[in-house]
């Protein structure tokens, strides 16, 4: 018996699908969509790592109960085990390596791969789970014969004005309904294929399938009537690709010569409808019948429509929130105005180029002191530990005087204040004045960070320069990179060598934009590397009026 595993999550746990059916991620104490994760790849990673095929939670807590890759399941020959560790050895060291915690099967931790019995219980850290072992559904043929004799069977426009259509449109309103409750897209995927093999008799197998630029048609999901969801469903991209776009086709008589594995899985008759939204082909809803004999009628054909319609709309609202997740995530990366000119120009249908404009602009540089030779003797999970928060704290002080983080170098960061992109604006007197009060900012809240966290006390030294500076999309076509090019970058670089411990060391420009807003230490002429002699300026004091700053000690 060709049998699969099927990962049960025990407590108020659930997983959620994420790229795909082998990749799944589990959600802390929020239920989720689904208690079953079927073990659809071999090996089958499991860890907090993303490349994992079960993604467990990450937080400070898990991570010291759980690993990155912390174990795997394998089939051989029929059988399933599990096995502790990684599964590959580790960039970082060459080697496999176990978990932190190990992995234990019916409260036993195990040494060596042990194989997996129905009804066994793995934990993993906190996580408990149980383990049964199910009769796969059948497999889809390889060959595309039932596709071509789909498609050189008789073609079909289907005319949404039919009355037959409208006749038949009654039996989809509880599916409506049943939809509206749902709030996961691959669930909302996985009822509809399920009405669609309840609904449509011959129906035994059904699919979407997805048409992906440059790489032809994927499996979205697939459903077995007796089975359920197929992990393994097999399609000739060569086939779908020459279909035309706008058409159905539907096979009503039983194949003609049919090849092996078509026998074996006696399919009988197929029906492919395509899937659209605002133009745009999306892929095709593909259906099959194997076992029974039977043959699709046209009225499975407009039922099949109907529901061909509402699989767009739900590839349509799961594209809309991944773009909106994908536009949170970039703000992570980016500064927010930038992201904003990516959206507003993906969305007119406009390439990012390499546009770029000179422009006022201070650019800003922190750096902590001896981080470096620090590092070299700490652990990476400890550097982490001080680097994440004071990247942190730089960031956000940067941003909360209207700056933008551009880089993180290491310990050092690049923040820059100038126009937003697109903007003809130019006000150098502001964008210095905001670079000299994030300097006084940062300090502070690094020291209460640090000390919120029990971290050891490390001074960071600043670099301030304005000036005229090439801005806009540095790279080339495939790579783009929002930056800022020219003397106020290297001079502000080069300053944070300079500058006094917990403060800022200024150019000659930055301290005439800067007026008699602050007051300055004139640290004398100093000589700048690539950039011969220069007078460098401390800022001591921010406006007296500025209460959320704060006056400044003397150092």
């Amino acid at each position: 018996m060709d049998r699969m595993v099927v990962l049960t999550l025990q407590g108020s746990h659930g997983g959620q699908a994420s790229t795909g059916a082998a990749h799944w991620i589990i959600l802390r104490n929020a239920g989720g969509p689904s208690k079953d994760v079927p073990v659809a790849a071999s090996p089958f990673l499991i860890g907090r790592a993303k490349d994992c095929n079960l993604v467990l939670p990450e937080d400070a807590e898990l991570r010291a109960a759980t690993s990155r890759w912390h174990s795997y399941l394998v089939e051989r020959d029929g059988k399933h085990f599990i096995a502790d560790g990684s599964y590959k050895p580790l960039p970082e060291t060459g080697r496999r390596k176990p978990s932190i915690t190990g992995t234990l099967v019916n409260g036993k931790r195990i040494a060596d791969a042990c194989e997996l019995q129905e009804g066994d219980l793995i934990t993993i850290g906190p996580w408990n789970i149980r383990v049964s072992l199910r009769e796969r559904g059948p497999r889809p043929s390889e060959d595309d014969g039932i596709f071509r004799q789909v498609a050189a069977a008789q073609s079909r426009k289907v005319d949404t004005a039919d009355p037959r259509i409208q006749e038949r449109f009654g039996e989809l309103h509880e599916l409506v309904c049943r939809l509206a409750q749902i709030r996961d897209f691959d669930e909302s995927l996985a009822a509809l294929l399920s009405y669609s093999t309840v609904k449509i008799k011959p129906a035994e197998s059904a699919a979407v399938l997805l048409t992906t630029p440059g790489k032809g048609f994927e499996v979205r999901l697939a459903w077995d009537r007796r089975s359920g969801r197929v992990s393994d469903f097999r399609i000739s991209e060569s086939l779908l690709a020459s279909l035309p776009p706008d058409r159905s086709y539907l096979l009503e008589s039983k194949m003609r010569d049919p090849s092996l594995s078509q026998s074996i899985n006696d399919i009988s008759s197929g029906l492919l409808l395509p899937l659209w939204a605002k133009g745009e082909r999306l892929g095709v809803f593909y259906m099959d019948n194997r076992r029974s004999g039977q043959s699709f009628t046209d009225q499975d054909l407009y039922l099949a429509s109907a529901i061909a319609s509402l699989i767009s709309l739900q590839l349509t609202l799961e594209r809309h929130a991944q773009l909106a997740r994908i536009e949170a995530n970039m703000s992570r990366y980016f500064a927010p105005d930038v992201v904003q000119r990516i959206i507003e120009k993906s969305r007119g249908e406009e390439h990012l180029d390499l546009e770029v404009q000179e422009k006022d602009v201070t650019v800003l540089f922190v750096d902590m002191e001896g981080f470096t030779s620090m590092s070299r003797t700490m652990p990476p999970r400890e550097v982490s530990k001080i680097l994440n928060p004071y990247l942190g704290v730089i960031a956000r002080c940067i941003q909360s005087e209207g700056g933008h983080v551009n880089k993180f170098i290491g310990d050092s960061v690049m923040g820059i204040f100038s126009p937003d992109p697109g903007s003809s604006e130019s006000k150098p007197e502001r964008y210095a004045e905001q670079a000299l009060r994030a300097s006084f900012l940062i300090p502070y809240g690094w020291e209460a960070e640090a000390k919120a966290l029990n971290l050891p006390p490390m001074r960071l030294r600043m670099g301030i320069g304005s000036g005229r500076a090439v801005v806009g999309n540095i790279g080339y076509s495939a790579r783009l990179e929002y930056s800022v090019l020219g003397d106020p970058v290297n001079v502000a670089a080069r300053l944070e060598k300079l500058a006094p411990p917990n403060r800022a060391a200024v150019s000659p420009e930055t301290r005439r934009l800067a007026g008699s807003l602050f007051e300055f230490e004139d640290l004398g002429e100093r000589e700048i590397k690539g950039l011969g002699k220069m007078q460098v300026f401390s800022p001591i004091e921010p406006p007296a009026s500025d209460s959320s700053v704060g006056k400044r000690k003397r150092a």
